[in-house]
């Protein structure tokens, strides 16, 4: 859960209107005291042995996870792999299996990412994608969607991220005292860098867990992910740490609607109360800074959301086939909408080879939210509400290419590939330039990237060619490019200055007519 509050649960459908009113007081006002549980979560929900961990109907001992995700990869090695992401402050280890139709190859499809129990006491999730990644593994080949699904995603599950906090320090047995934080005390959905402070996507200084799921992300570049919670049942969307909202809200609402209305569609009673009945704009809940979920949408440009899955932190086991029941299809479902939207692979018009692109949509993106395309395979996934979009594909040494009219429909895929042309004019760059500028040339905008350089003060300046100033401002570095528009200058050459403490680089840059 996103903050520990008191939240009175209505079950009765003729006294709804107050429990949304009640709801909606509450949730402006976030409390300290702790849930308060319903059922009182002891030893005797745990498993006692392999066998009945592997009934999802008990919590698993560590030592139990641990032979089951082994297991999962061992009974299904052509479509499952076991990959060690890192170790937590215990020297627990933090797994995640990949699941997909050629899981040893690093594939041109999208890849998708379930991840439970950063917060170590919120547990329903671990055994919910437990039971996914069996779901998932048992039914390929023998159901459509799965197959479906595994067949073109490289699809990536970590249940358990807090294991520490999840089983105490000195207990692999029981989660009985289990923790919300790490063992170094630290809530790990706080410990992401936050761009609203201007921070670095930098993981130094920051928890070991948090460490290495940043790298791992930036590894595998995920196209869509979710976060599994407790504490609430409802579907949160970004953002968490500004009021501002995401440019792609309409498709995060769609989306969240979609997980929330079909688990609704099983118990009607299950994510009811909240203002938008079952899903909820992160600042509107109330501000959280240095999340995950705004981690990824600032820095990653992917796109995740936060499940909460049940009221309870420590769900009883006598609960998880209810939930297990209500959220299978949502899960499902969520997974799908990772093949739609616009997607396709750039590459060069001479070479065939792929591209490292940036894909913006025109009168829509925002510097966060554009996407790239991948520089081994040059496919790109840019997951998108319905409607009509202006795209440009952009990339240093190419000359832009702007597709109009690109057009969306819901559930569908919209396919397409871009050729690049080379752009002739010969660009002198140094060894270990200070910086790069993407698009060059530039249509409507361009971006000014610094390369190795530390952070701090960084002074731009461009001049052109005859020595007039046409731009000069000092900005703060924190590692992330600065994005300029052309609207006041004419086409032709420009020289750019950027210079940064006693590094200091001059490039030239093309602007063209649209």
């Amino acid at each position: 859960m996103r903050l520990n509050q008191h939240i009175l649960v209505i079950r009765n459908s003729t006294t709804r209107l107050l429990a949304v009113a009640l709801f909606c007081h509450l949730a402006a006002t976030p409390l300290d005291a702790q849930w308060t549980k319903s059922v009182q979560f002891d030893d005797n929900d745990m498993a006692q042995d392999l066998d009945e961990a592997l009934t999802f109907q008990k919590y698993p001992t560590y030592y139990q996870y641990l032979e089951m995700m082994e297991g999962f990869a061992a009974a299904y090695p052509d479509i499952c792999r076991l990959d060690t992401i890192g170790y937590s402050v215990g020297d627990r280890l933090l797994l995640a299996l990949k699941i997909s139709d050629q899981v040893d190859e690093d594939e041109e499809e999208a890849s998708f990412l379930y991840s439970s129990t950063m917060h170590g006491d919120e547990i329903v999730g671990f055994v919910l994608l437990l039971r996914l990644t069996d779901t998932l593994l048992k039914g390929y080949g023998q159901d459509a969607e799965i197959t479906k699904l595994v067949n073109n995603l490289q699809i990536w599950i970590n249940p358990l991220a807090n294991p520490d906090g999840c089983y105490s320090w000195d207990n692999n047995l029981s989660m009985e005292n289990a923790r919300r934080v790490n063992l170094f005390n630290v809530d790990l959905n706080r410990d992401f860098p936050e761009a609203t402070h201007g921070d670095a996507d930098d993981s130094t200084g920051r928890e070991p867990e948090t460490r290495y799921m940043m790298s791992f992300m930036k590894e595998k570049e995920f196209t869509m992910a979710a976060n599994c919670h407790s504490g609430a049942e409802v579907v949160n969307y970004p953002w968490d740490g500004k009021s501002a909202p995401h440019v792609d809200e309409d498709w995060y609402r769609f989306i969240s609607r979609e997980y929330a209305d079909e688990a609704m569609a099983v118990d009607p009673d299950y994510m009811f109360g909240w203002p938008e009945n079952g899903i909820t704009n992160g600042w509107d809940w109330y501000e959280a800074l240095g999340t995950r979920q705004d981690y990824v949408n600032n820095y990653l440009g992917g796109r995740e959301v936060t499940l909460e899955l049940s009221y309870d932190y420590q769900l009883a086991s006598s609960e998880l086939e209810r939930h297990w029941n209500i959220n299978e299809r949502s899960l499902l479902n969520y997974m799908s909408q990772c093949l739609y939207g616009i997607r396709g692979k750039v590459t060069g018009q001479e070479t065939g080879d792929p591209i490292r692109a940036r894909i913006f949509v025109e009168n829509h993106d925002s510097a966060y939210s554009v996407v790239h395309s991948s520089a081994t395979h040059g496919d790109y996934y840019r997951l998108i509400k319905e409607g009509i979009y202006d795209l440009v594909f952009s990339a240093p040494g190419y000359l832009n290419d702007t597709i109009p009219g690109v057009t969306v429909t819901d559930y569908q895929a919209t396919l397409l590939n871009i050729q690049l042309e080379p752009f002739g004019l010969s660009v002198p760059v140094q060894e270990a330039p200070v910086f790069r500028i993407y698009p060059n040339p530039a249509v409507h905008t361009f971006m000014v990237e610094p390369e190795n350089v530390p952070h701090g003060e960084m002074e731009l300046s461009l001049h052109a060619l005859d020595g007039r100033m046409i731009y000069h401002k000092f900005h703060s570095y924190h590692g992330s490019g600065i994005e300029l528009s052309t609207k006041q200058m004419e086409p032709g050459i420009y020289l750019l200055r950027c210079t940064i403490g006693s590094l200091s680089e001059v490039q030239r840059l093309m602007v063209i007519k649209p």
